[in-house]
């Protein structure tokens, strides 16, 4: 969907709920150019998995400075 500067100014807060409940994203206009988006933050449900898989993880000893390890991560992309 797409909204003028001058709708969104008028009525912004309705137009948040809107996206938060229907998970659709809106193209905000000025002078018939987009200029910005508002869209649903990731689902919940996403970050619920993240954790519960983080959760899962063992312990490790590492015989490693915490920093070469980090720096390890950082080059295989991790």
């Amino acid at each position: 969907m797409k909204v003028s500067m001058v709708e969104m100014n008028k009525k912004a807060n309705q137009i948040i709920n809107q996206v938060a409940a229907s998970g659709e994203t809106v193209v905000i206009v000025k002078h018939g150019e987009a200029i910005a988006e508002i869209r649903p933050v990731a689902a919940h449900s996403n970050k619920v998995a993240a954790l519960a898989y983080l959760r899962q993880l063992k312990p490790t000893k590492v015989k490693q400075r915490i920093e070469q390890v980090v720096e390890e991560g950082r080059q295989r992309g991790i």
